[in-house]
């Protein structure tokens, strides 16, 4: 046993992906949308696994702005209302904030496409995520500064750390 593994204990780590979702598209309405992400089933955990951290990961294969002008997210994430992807229990529980994105994260030129991006949460989610189950993912209240900002070939994911 290396000194890490003596002062944090023996952990191990697996990823846990979504299928792919073709587009998520977000506009500029006043209320923003929420829209569902697909589902993750963590499966093959062993059975006596503790799941010590959390944290949720959005992947695209490229965004993209069709309006003439500049765009970005509009609006700050506010805790539980808005510009944030959440997690649940498929049992279904309460959502549960995992991604929190700042105001005019993603800015884009007029009529840009730019390459993919993995962002991983920074919120540890372990208090949801606690064993093989499946999950339901939704971004909550996205909103963009014009119509249309873009992500295509969308999945989400889980990285688990557990202790057996």
């Amino acid at each position: 046993m290396n000194w890490l593994q003596r002062l944090f204990g023996r952990q191990s780590s697996l990823d846990f992906w979504s299928e792919g979702l073709e587009e998520v598209e977000l506009g500029d309405g006043a209320a923003g949308a929420t829209v569902a992400l697909p589902d993750i089933t963590v499966a093959d955990l062993p059975t006596d696994a503790t799941v010590v951290v959390a944290k949720v990961m959005f992947k695209f294969g490229a965004k993209e702005n069709t309006f003439a002008g500049v765009n970005k997210l509009n609006g700050a994430t506010v805790a539980l209302t808005s510009q944030v992807i959440q997690i649940r229990s498929d049992a279904p529980t309460a959502y549960a904030d995992a991604i929190n994105f700042p105001d005019d994260f993603f800015t884009l030129a007029n009529t840009a496409r730019e390459g993919a991006d993995v962002i991983i949460g920074s919120v540890n989610v372990a208090a949801i995520v606690d064993g093989n189950d499946t999950y339901n993912l939704r971004w909550l209240l996205g909103r963009a500064d014009q119509d249309n900002l873009r992500f295509n070939d969308v999945q989400v994911g889980l990285r688990l750390w557990y202790s057996v």
